[in-house]
C-alpha cells in the first residue's frame, strides 16, 4: 500500500499555544464565525501496517457512530467514508465562543495491492477506532515445467 502523509505532518510544527491561536487567527480571518469550523478539512489519522498473512489498516473516528461509517472497494481502492452531526437541542440555542471540534463528512481512499484478497476484509469498530483487516491472497508455489522430446510425447 502507498504511504500517506497525515494532515498534521503538514503544518509547521507547534511551539507555544500563541503561535497556535495566531495561525489559527490567521487562516479564519474574512471568514464569518460560524462557518470557519465548518469549512476545515477533516482527515482522520490512520496507521497502515503490513504482516505476512496481511495488511492492517486503523483509523482514529472519535464520536463516530458505526452506522455513520462506509466503507466501500472499487477496482482495488478501499474508501473509507463517514459523516459526524452536531448534536444541537432543539429547545437550547447554542452560543458558541469557541468550534474546535469537527462536524461533516471525510473520505479516504487507499489504492491496494493486486495481492489481496478483497472477498476476506473484516472491519470491526469500538472505542473509536476502526480495524480493517485485509488478507493477502495465497500465493502460487513455483511449479517447474520439464521440457519434452518429440519421442517423450504421447500421440494423440
Amino acid at each position: 500500500m502507498r504511504l500517506l502523509t497525515p494532515y498534521w505532518a503538514t503544518r509547521r510544527a507547534a511551539t507555544s499555544d500563541i503561535f497556535n491561536e495566531m495561525e489559527r487567527f490567521f487562516e479564519d480571518f474574512g471568514r464569518a464565525p460560524a462557518m470557519a469550523a465548518a469549512e476545515r478539512t477533516y482527515t482522520p489519522a490512520c496507521d497502515v501496517s503490513e504482516k505476512d498473512e496481511g495488511f492492517m489498516l486503523c483509523m482514529d473516528l472519535p464520536g463516530f457512530k458505526k452506522e455513520d461509517i462506509k466503507i466501500e472497494m472499487n477496482e482495488n481502492v478501499l474508501t473509507i467514508s463517514g459523516e459526524r452531526k452536531r448534536e444541537v437541542k432543539a429547545d437550547v440555542e447554542p452560543k458558541g465562543h469557541r468550534i474546535e471540534r469537527y462536524y461533516g463528512s471525510f473520505a479516504r481512499s487507499f489504492s491496494l495491492p493486486t495481492n489481496v484478497d478483497v472477498e476476506k476484509i473484516e472491519a470491526h469498530y469500538e472505542d473509536g477506532v476502526l480495524n480493517l483487516h485485509i488478507p493477502k491472497t495465497q500465493v502460487a508455489a513455483p511449479r517447474r515445467i520439464e521440457i519434452q522430446s518429440k519421442t517423450d510425447t504421447p500421440s494423440h
